[in-house]
C-alpha cells in the first residue's frame, strides 16, 4: 500500500490523492510514466522528487520515514506487504499515570506471544523489540511507548501505527475494549477485568506471591495485545474497500495464537465483585 500511497508527499492531500487513484494512476510508476508522457499532473515538481526519496526508503525497508509523513489515522498502510515486521505490544503498569513502573509486557507478532514480568525477564524485552519493523499499540503514543522509554531506557525507533487514531478516524471510538465491542470482538471470560484489575492483581501477587494473581495478569495484557491484530486487519479491510481497485492490496491475515497464560476463575470473580463495586455492573 506504501507504493500506492501520495498523501506523504508535500503539497498532497487526500483530495488529491483520490482523484490521482480515480484517474488510473495508482502507483509511484504510474504517476512517472503519465509525466513522461506529458499528461498534466498535480505538483509534479515536488511528487517526482518525492517519488524518487519514497522509493529509496521504501527499497531500504524504511517504515519509520513513512510513519513519519503519514497522518496518523492513515498509518494502518504500514501493515500490507509489511506483515511480517510487524509487532502488538502492550504494558501494564503500577498505575502511577506517566510516571508509573512497568510491571508486565505482553508482545505478539502475529505468531507468537511472548510476555516479560518485572522482576523476572523484563530486560529480554530490549532484545525482542529490536527485531521489528514497525510496532503497533492502542494509544500507544500518549502511553505505552513514552513509558518504556522513561523505564526501560529504550529508544523505540521503529514506525508505530497507534490503533487509536486509525480506528477513530474510521469512527470507532472509545478504549480498546469498546472497540473490540463495536467491531464484535468483545471478550467472554475475562470481562469485568480492565486496567485498575492490573494494577489491584499486580499489587496482590506481589504481596502473596500467589502466582494465579501474576497468571490471570498476564493473560488480561496478553489479551488485549493480540486483539489488536483483527482490529488493525479490519480497519484495513475497510480502507481497502474504499478505495479503486488499482489502488487494492492484499489483505493481510489475523493469526490465531495460542496463549502461554490461563487466567485463574477465582481471580476473575475477584476483580469482577472490585468491578461491580465501583462500577455496579452485574455478570
Amino acid at each position: 500500500m506504501i507504493q500506492n500511497s501520495f498523501i506523504h508527499m508535500q503539497g498532497v492531500g487526500k483530495t488529491t490523492e483520490e482523484k490521482l487513484w480515480q484517474r488510473g494512476i495508482t502507483t509511484w510508476s504510474l504517476y512517472e510514466k503519465a509525466h513522461e508522457k506529458g499528461e498534466k499532473l498535480p505538483m509534479p515538481g515536488t511528487v517526482l522528487p518525492g517519488i524518487k526519496t519514497s522509493r529509496r526508503h521504501y527499497e531500504r525497508g524504511d517504515l519509520l520515514h513513512f510513519q513519519g509523513l503519514f497522518p496518523a489515522g492513515e498509518a494502518w498502510r504500514l501493515l500490507p506487504g509489511f506483515q511480517e515486521a510487524t509487532c502488538y505490544l502492550d504494558i501494564e503498569t503500577t498505575g502511577d499515570g506517566h510516571w508509573c513502573d512497568i510491571t508486565t509486557i505482553a508482545l505478539y507478532d502475529g505468531k507468537t506471544v511472548r510476555t516479560y514480568v518485572n522482576g523476572e525477564n523484563l530486560a529480554d524485552f530490549k532484545e525482542a523489540i529490536g527485531a521489528y519493523a514497525t510496532v503497533v499499540t492502542y494509544n500507544g503514543k500518549s502511553f505505552d511507548i513514552p513509558v518504556i522509554r522513561r523505564v526501560l531506557g529504550i529508544p523505540m525507533e521503529m514506525a508505530h501505527i497507534d490503533l487509536r487514531y486509525v480506528l477513530g478516524s474510521l469512527g470507532i471510538k472509545g478504549g480498546l475494549k469498546r472497540c473490540e465491542e463495536i467491531l464484535g470482538m468483545g471478550r467472554t471470560d475475562l470481562a469485568g477485568v480492565d486496567g485498575s484489575s492490573a494494577v489491584v492483581m499486580w499489587n496482590r501477587y506481589k504481596r502473596t506471591g500467589d502466582r494465579r494473581y501474576l497468571e490471570t495478569l498476564l493473560a488480561y495484557n496478553v489479551a488485549d495485545t493480540v486483539n489488536m491484530e483483527p482490529l488493525l486487519v479490519e480497519a484495513c479491510r475497510m480502507r481497502r474497500d474504499t478505495i479503486p481497485e488499482g489502488a487494492r492490496f492484499e489483505l493481510p491475515v489475523a493469526g490465531s495464537p495460542e496463549t502461554p497464560h490461563i487466567p485463574d476463575h477465582g481471580v476473575i470473580e475477584e476483580m469482577r465483585q472490585l468491578y461491580r463495586s465501583s462500577h455496579g455492573n452485574p455478570w
